[in-house]
């Protein structure tokens, strides 16, 4: 039975791995600081950068060497996996001790449903004497959005940064919420910004009074009337303390030492791709419907294509396939800087049982060719599946 009311906090921490790198370094408080890249490496990009860095125009996904042209002060840190991960472990063993619900939306980041606290303790106080822990005991600091839901408590955050705390209710959405232009709103995409404006979509508000949703839905898919129940404010999706402990997808990408422009050095680093995203489900007993390949131009520029399949796929071979058919779609010649393959929608079994018939044994018919195909790539390049995964890449 649906609650009669809900108390959802989303809670995210300020510029995460920075803050955590800044608490044993106390010193650099109040110096621009970026965290990316490995220790030794001039290439990569910005993962974090804490706010007195966020004042140059540096973000999260910018070249490094990009930043450093930006601020020719700024202290650049190795990621230190380990050390946010047990700041992270510390963070949700505390919010455990104010709710059983707990959900991980990030290594940084969760919503937690309060609702039983309601009326003894003000929902308000509860937030201000965990922002007050987080900062004492971890050492950094965290914004609060307190709202009805899940999507008004995640919008309610990111109003107030760093160390902000909003409250959202429903009857605020006309005079807070629909007035943000609609990038501003949660899920919508760069991509699909754009394509919202194209329909006279310029505001969250103009979203949430959309009459005509057919041509939406046409335009971008029946995902995307999901939105406009939640620019009205309606989202009845519960936290779920499992969440998190469930792989969205799995994926591999890698930059390159220069900008590669030759069909052939592409494709052997994107077989070596699917066989590492090959491995890493066969070893996780995954299975994936949706197959991604990234590409990032010299220019910084990124872009991706996907396929959904029927039939979910393990094999690098059939990784690989849906693979090259989505890059051939897509590359025209441009010089690239990096190639990423992602397996997502993942399953535990195929769940449908392979059966020959008029529709499919094509397919399977030209199977071999394909086969043939992928083994003179790896006869050039080298196969990972015999070598298994890097051990060194983080694992969060």
């Amino acid at each position: 039975m649906e609650p009669q009311y809900r108390i959802i906090f989303h809670i995210d921490l300020n510029a995460f791995f920075a803050s955590c790198e800044i608490t044993r370094r106390p010193e650099l408080a109040h110096r621009p600081v970026a965290v990316g890249g490995r220790k030794g490496s001039a290439r990569g990009v910005v993962t974090t950068a804490n706010y007195v860095a966020r004042k140059f125009g540096i973000h999260s996904a910018m070249p490094m060497a990009t930043a450093k042209r930006k601020c020719r002060q700024l202290v650049v840190l190795p990621a230190d996996f380990e050390l946010y991960k047990k700041v992270s472990r510390q963070f949700f063993e505390m919010l455990g001790e104010y709710s059983p619900l707990v959900e991980k939306a990030s290594i940084d980041e969760a919503y937690m449903d309060m609702s039983h606290h309601f009326p003894k303790n003000h929902p308000q106080a509860l937030a201000h004497q965990i922002q007050k822990r987080v900062n004492e005991e971890l050492g950094i600091g965290c914004s609060i959005g307190i709202a009805p839901n899940k999507f008004l408590a995640k919008m309610a955050s990111d109003m107030k940064k760093p160390n902000g705390l909003t409250i959202l209710r429903k009857r605020d959405l006309p005079s807070i919420l629909w007035p943000l232009p609609i990038e501003a709103m949660h899920g919508i995409g760069k991509s699909s910004a754009p394509k919202l404006k194209l329909m006279g979509i310029e505001t969250i508000g103009d979203l949430a009074n959309l009459k005509d949703t057919a041509k939406m839905e046409q335009l971008l898919g029946p995902h995307s009337l999901k939105w406009v129940d939640r620019a009205k404010g309606k989202d009845r999706r519960p936290v779920d303390v499992e969440r998190y402990d469930t792989l969205a997808s799995i994926g591999h990408s890698t930059t390159f030492p220069k900008d590669y422009v030759f069909e052939e050095q592409i494709k052997g680093k994107l077989l070596l791709m699917c066989q590492k995203t090959a491995r890493r489900l066969m070893v996780g007993k995954k299975y994936g419907k949706t197959i991604s390949v990234q590409m990032k131009g010299a220019d910084f520029k990124n872009a991706s294509k996907s396929k959904t399949l029927a039939v979910p796929i393990q094999r690098a071979e059939e990784i690989y396939q849906i693979a090259e058919e989505l890059f051939d779609g897509h590359w025209e010649g441009e010089p690239l800087r990096l190639i990423g393959v992602t397996a997502a929608n993942l399953t535990s079994s195929k769940k449908v049982t392979t059966q020959l018939d008029l529709f499919n044994y094509q397919s399977f018919a030209t199977e071999e060719k394909i086969n043939k195909t992928v083994r003179e790539i790896t006869k050039k390049h080298g196969s990972v599946l015999s070598k298994g995964i890097a051990k060194h890449e983080p694992k969060i």
